[in-house]
Formats: C-alpha cells, sequence, structure tokens
C-alpha cells in the first residue's frame, strides 16, 4: 500500500504505523518539506518534478512494486487528480480521505473521491437501503481538535514555504501568500474572532427573535477550497455574492432578509463584507441585508426561510433541518428530489418563491446511506481522534481488498465494524 499527501499533522505517520503493525506493508510518498516533517522510519519515497514525470514516475512505482492500494487526503489536489486516473486505470483501489462531511466526531473515508467526486455523489439511496441513522458509525469526542489543527498547519506550511526546493514548490496544493502576510491574515483572524463577538450575537438575536423564518442563509466557502475549481461550475464567492443579492433585491418577499455568513477560516483574509456592502446598497437592500463571521451555522440554518450554497458540505445541515436548499455547483447533495439545481444565473431567481423541501422520510434516509457510505468516527488532528481514525481506515482498507479477516474485524472498534458492514450485510441477507 502507499500514502500520498495526508491532512496537516501526524496523522498519516500514525496510520502507516497502524497499518504496518497489522499486516500491512505501508509506504509513503513525500512531496515536499512539509510532508518530510510530518514524517519518520525508512518507508518513505520523495518525489521531485512536474506533473507530467509525476504519472509516469507514480504509474511505475506501482507496477514494479505491486502496491495494492492508495490513500490520499483530499482528492482534489493536482497530484491526487492524476494519481487516482493512474490507478483506476490500473485496477487499484483508492482510498480518499476528507474532513468529515457530517462535524465534529467524524471523518470522510470514501473509494475513488470524495464530495462531487464521490461514487455516490448525486444520487438517493438504493431500495434496499433502509438502515437507521443510529445504527451507523458512532461520532468520536475529540477536544483540541481545532487547535492541533491549527498548530500542525502553522508548523507544516512555514516549514513548505521556508525549506521546499522551487521545484517542490510547484506541486503545492495550496499556493500560500509569503509567511509574513499569512501571519498577519491569522492574527486579524483571531482579532476579528473576539471583537466580532458582540456584533455577531447582536446580529443573530435579531434575526432569530424577529425575522424567523424570514431570512435566507448564505454560507460563504474558504477562497482557496478546492471545491471551488471544476466542482463550482464557475462560481466563486465573488460571483455568488452579486447574483444572489441581485436576485434577492428583484425577487424575495420584500419581508425577508439575507445573510452572508464568512467561514472562520476566512475571517481575516477576506474583504468580502466590503463588497457585500456595497452590491447591497447599489440594490437598495442594505438595510435587508447581512454579514456575520461567527455563530452558529446551524442555529441560523435551523431558523432559516432557505441556504443558498455553491456546494459547500452545509447543504447538509440545511437537509437535516428541513429547510429549502439552491445548489450552484457540483455537490454530493446535488439532486432535484433533495435541492433546488441551479443551471444558470437566472434559475436563481425562482429559489426565492418556488423553491421546496424534501418530505422528511426521504431526507432522513438519505442522510442515514451518507453516514453508512461515506463516514467514520474519529479524527484528524486530536490524539484520541486519530486512533479511532486509523483503525476505520485500516477496517475500510480490508473490506476494498477482500481481506474479511476474522482477527482484524473483532480488534476494531464495534462501532467501526457496523459502520463499515452493516449495509453490505443487509444487503446479502436481502
Amino acid at each position: 500500500m502507499i500514502l500520498l499527501q495526508g491532512p496537516v499533522g501526524s496523522f498519516f505517520r500514525r496510520a502507516q504505523e497502524h497499518l504496518n503493525a497489522n499486516g500491512f506493508d505501508v509506504w509513503r510518498v513525500r512531496f515536499n518539506a512539509g510532508d518530510r516533517l510530518y514524517s519518520r522510519g525508512d518507508k518513505t519515497l520523495d518525489f521531485i518534478g512536474n506533473v507530467d514525470s509525476w504519472r509516469l514516475w507514480f504509474t511505475e512505482v506501482i507496477r514494479e512494486n505491486g502496491f495494492d492500494a492508495v490513500v490520499l487526503f483530499g482528492s482534489e489536489r493536482l497530484v491526487h487528480r492524476v494519481a487516482i486516473e493512474c490507478a483506476e486505470q490500473m485496477g487499484i483501489p483508492v482510498m480518499c480521505l476528507e474532513e468529515g462531511y457530517i462535524r465534529p466526531g467524524y471523518v470522510t473515508m470514501e473509494l475513488g473521491g470524495n464530495n462531487w467526486r464521490s461514487p455516490i455523489a448525486g444520487q438517493l439511496p438504493p431500495g434496499e437501503f433502509n438502515s437507521p441513522r443510529r445504527e451507523g458509525p458512532k461520532s468520536v469526542s475529540c477536544s483540541g481538535s481545532f487547535s492541533a489543527m491549527a498548530w500542525a498547519a502553522l508548523q507544516y506550511f512555514t516549514i513548505r514555504a521556508v525549506i521546499s526546493t522551487p521545484g517542490e514548490r510547484k506541486l503545492f496544493h495550496k499556493q500560500k501568500r509569503t509567511l509574513l502576510s499569512e501571519g498577519f491574515y491569522w492574527v486579524k483572524n483571531y482579532y476579528r474572532k473576539f471583537a466580532h463577538v458582540g456584533r455577531n450575537y447582536h446580529i443573530s438575536e435579531r434575526l432569530l427573535e424577529h425575522h424567523d423564518k424570514r431570512f435566507y442563509i448564505v454560507p460563504l466557502q474558504v477562497h482557496d477550497d478546492t471545491q471551488l475549481g471544476r466542482a463550482a461550475n464557475a462560481w466563486n464567492n465573488q460571483k455568488l455574492i452579486l447574483k444572489t443579492i441581485v436576485s434577492f433585491a428583484r425577487n424575495a418577499p420584500v419581508d425577508h432578509h439575507l445573510v452572508f455568513k464568512i467561514h472562520p477560516m476566512e475571517r481575516g483574509h477576506t474583504r468580502d463584507w466590503h463588497f457585500i456592502r456595497q452590491v447591497s446598497a447599489l440594490n437598495d437592500v442594505k438595510d435587508r441585508v447581512h454579514v456575520l463571521d461567527g455563530g452558529s451555522l446551524s442555529l441560523l440554518t435551523r431558523h432559516s426561510a432557505g441556504m443558498i450554497t455553491i456546494n459547500s458540505t452545509s447543504g447538509l445541515s440545511a437537509i437535516h433541518h428541513g429547510v429549502p436548499l439552491a445548489v450552484l455547483g457540483q455537490a454530493l447533495y446535488r439532486h432535484p428530489d433533495l435541492a433546488f439545481c441551479v443551471e444558470r444565473g437566472g434559475d436563481l431567481d425562482s429559489f426565492w418563491l418556488e423553491a421546496f423541501v424534501a418530505p422528511e422520510k426521504v431526507r432522513h434516509r438519505y442522510l442515514s446511506w451518507i453516514h453508512h457510505q461515506c463516514l467514520a468516527g474519529g479524527d484528524f488532528y486530536a490524539k484520541e481522534g486519530m486512533e479511532a481514525a486509523a483503525q476505520c481506515l485500516r477496517v475500510k482498507i480490508e473490506q476494498a481488498l477482500g481481506r474479511h479477516d476474522t482477527d482484524a474485524i473483532e480488534a476494531a472498534p464495534s462501532n467501526v465494524v457496523e459502520g463499515v458492514f452493516t449495509v453490505e450485510r443487509r444487503a446479502l441477507e436481502g
């Protein structure tokens, strides 16, 4: 088995150690100094080159050494897209990891891709699926996950920027600004987090008390989110802001409001709120458009009249709470029975008055299916979560390779085994 890039931090190192201790022969490819910081031992391979040479190098390494599986984090990273394509041509399973579609306490593990590249993207559960969500994988409580991730990211991106060679820089999956400017933006992020607490609270309180079910929520995504690439259908935050405000001003009920929620990791980097205010004033809806950069998105969603998103996983929250959902890009949940699927910018004009909510049974069955098919209990950053996620990864890989070893299954936590095998077992019994 071969590991490519993982989440920032030590999860892939721990996963490699766990897998090697349980009968696998796992090697890891390192692309830059950041990857080298969080890897150790002899079973590593260093790649230096461009995308074209990576395709040839990866194919030859797989063929010559007989690797039977690939594991990676983030199926939209350039080197990972190439690796998935090559592995598929050779018939080798690729386990793709991502942050949990439902958080906290979960991570995503799927064969072949995540989000819009997921093997179940745009689909509804098959007729034979009838497992309630409570029988799926259980969440793992992980305190301190965000602070652990932030610290690991600081180390990873600092070392990557300072020590990586010019050739390695060409394959960075995120082209960060200079260390000085990036540090400045994160200081500003934390400043705004605490400085805006009162303002965020008062806006949210006013919306909940005086405009319950009469405001629409628009979650903005991180500007360099890989889901804003090919999967976004040419949408980005700026276009989303412009089109949404113009359409809202012309078509939404006059007593309704519009709320933009800035992503917590974008709080110090973005100037989107200035653009929001300018476009709102231009369309004479300044008093009905609000911007938040903190607070509970789930709470706002539950009390909203609907959500508009490109392809954020927050769309699953709208499905869960039973509020109308407009999806503009390619998303895991893009299906006409679940959401208002925007094909063109003008389609959004109909959403304000024609949006629908899928029946409760359909929504809950869909979320239960996502739970079973895509999620595993654990975390990529907190220690106890990493241990659980590594065990889940081992069981998932054993399933993908057809290694239904009794001892391995018994060694995994019962909730992990249940989450991985319930659907398959019931299908066989049916």
